[in-house]
This record gives structure tokens, sequence and C-alpha cells, in this order.
């Protein structure tokens, strides 16, 4: 009898000619040691796929069959808590894209493992399709753009790194004056942030980023190199963990709009700036 593991589990098969017309849950209990209820679950999260030749595609509804020679695939991690909820607000919208605030916590986008808890997720039950212009860390708190169609996408991604204003605020552990920028690479690419510092208190230093370049984790692995990691980071640097979370936000967007060409100006609420 199937029944329900705290184990991490990867399940991946083939369907036979013996599977054709047959529940996908049922393919998938006999295939693991997974109950069916469970499986219904990472369905409806998002953590089941079902594959025919080149096309790879959620299966989020119990009543979908398979034939044989379909590829399924059941991703279940007891780490995700699927039932946590998060608030994804609208900062600023036009037809072609919308700019969001993610909350610290919030993955970007999802994983094999799931992606109801997402932004993704959440702006695909609103627009009838979805293209992510940029990412945040799960960590971090800030501003995503998405866009509504695949030509929208492709122009704002042209401009993204020299035509768009990215700032952030971030606190730091130990005392830093003035104003610097480090340059560098991540991953053999060039990055390069310059900060500004406002105040130091109690060997802590809040300081305002702006982004040139927008490599993964730029901005803690470059304050951590110098001595300084973000407060709250449970990646990088020392002596900087909390409970409060990480303590860095992308707080404001500026750009030119490619299609219309107006100004766009899109900022976080002050209730939730650092500073």
């Amino acid at each position: 009898m199937s029944h329900e593991t705290p184990e991490k589990q990867n399940i991946k098969f083939t369907c036979v000619e013996a599977d054709d017309g047959k529940l996908l849950v049922d393919t998938v209990a006999k295939n693991s040691t997974l109950s069916k209820s469970l499986i219904k679950k990472l369905m409806v999260n998002g953590a089941v796929f079902q594959s025919f030749r080149k096309t790879r595609r959620h299966v989020r509804k119990a009543k979908n069959t398979v034939k044989a020679g379909d590829t399924i695939e059941c991703f279940f991690d007891p780490s995700i808590d699927f039932d946590k909820e998060f608030e994804f607000n609208l900062i600023f919208q036009t037809s072609n894209y919308g700019i969001f605030h993610k909350p610290a916590g919030a993955p970007t986008e999802g994983t094999n493992y799931g992606d109801k808890t997402s932004l993704i997720r959440h702006v695909e039950k609103l627009k009838r399709y979805v293209y992510l212009v940029n990412r945040l860390d799960r960590e971090a708190e800030g501003l995503v753009v998405v866009a509504y169609n695949s030509k929208t996408q492709n122009l704002l991604q042209e401009i993204w790194r020299d035509g768009v204003t990215k700032k952030y605020q971030a606190i730091v552990l130990g005392k830093l004056e003035g104003s610097g920028t480090f340059e560098d690479k991540i991953n053999n690419k060039f990055s390069k942030t310059t900060y500004n510092c406002v105040k130091t208190i109690d060997n802590q230093t809040y300081v305002d980023i702006e982004l040139a370049t927008e490599r993964k984790n730029q901005i803690r692995i470059h304050f951590a190199n110098n001595g300084n990691p973000v407060m709250g980071d449970p990646i990088y640097g020392e002596n900087n963990k909390n409970t409060e979370g990480l303590k860095l936000i992308s707080y404001s967007l500026e750009f030119t709009d490619p299609q219309n060409k107006k100004p766009v100006l899109a900022r976080i609420p002050k209730e939730k700036l650092l500073y």
C-alpha cells in the first residue's frame, strides 16, 4: 500500500502500454511510495510534470490521464510549506507589463518542487501570458517586473542593464562611511555595485545601493567580500545572522517605457522601506 513519506523524492518514469488511459495519479502512486492524496496536492502545487516528445508541462488536475510513451515527473520536498500565503501587491501596470512588490521569503518563480507560493504563479492566475523580466532572491524583498507578452519581455530585457536605474536599501554589519564601488567577477561575469552610506547605528550601516549589473546574489556577495555582510543573510557573512530576515530591499525602478516612451518610476510604499 502506498503511504506518505517524509523523505525528499524525485520520481521519473515512462508510461507503458498498460498505463494507457489511466489516471496520472494512479500511475505515480504505482511508481512511488507517495499516497494518492499527497500526489494530488503536489499536482495542485505545481510539482508534477507530463512530457511527450519535447513538450513538458505542469499537470494540476487530478482527472488528467496518461498515454504510453509519456514521461512523468513528480517532485516531493517535505520542507516546503505550500500552505504559506504571501501577498504580492501591484505597484504599477500597463496593458503590457506589471511591477509587483515581492515580500521576503517568497520565490520569484517556482522550481520542480512547486510554484504555488511564487510570484509568477500569482500573476498567472491574473493574466493569460506571463513572462519574467527580472528576478529577486527568495530572501530579498522588492520590485519584480512581469511582462504580459513575449515582445514586451524582450523590449524590457534589452534596456534592463543600461536603461533601468535599480536602487536598493540594505543594512550591513560594521561601520562604513561615504560612498564606493565594488567591481569584480561573479561566476566569471563582470559585476558592479555602487553604494552610499546613509547612517551608522550600533555597528550597523544603512546603505543606499545602485546596481550597474545584476548577477545572482550580487549585493550580498560584494558586501560580504568587503567584510560588511548584509544583516540577516543566511548564506554570506559571519556574525550577521538574526531572526528578522535579510535586510535587503529593491525599493525603486526607474526607466523609460520602451513602447510608449513615457517615464516610469516605481517605488515600494514608504512604510516598507528599511529607513
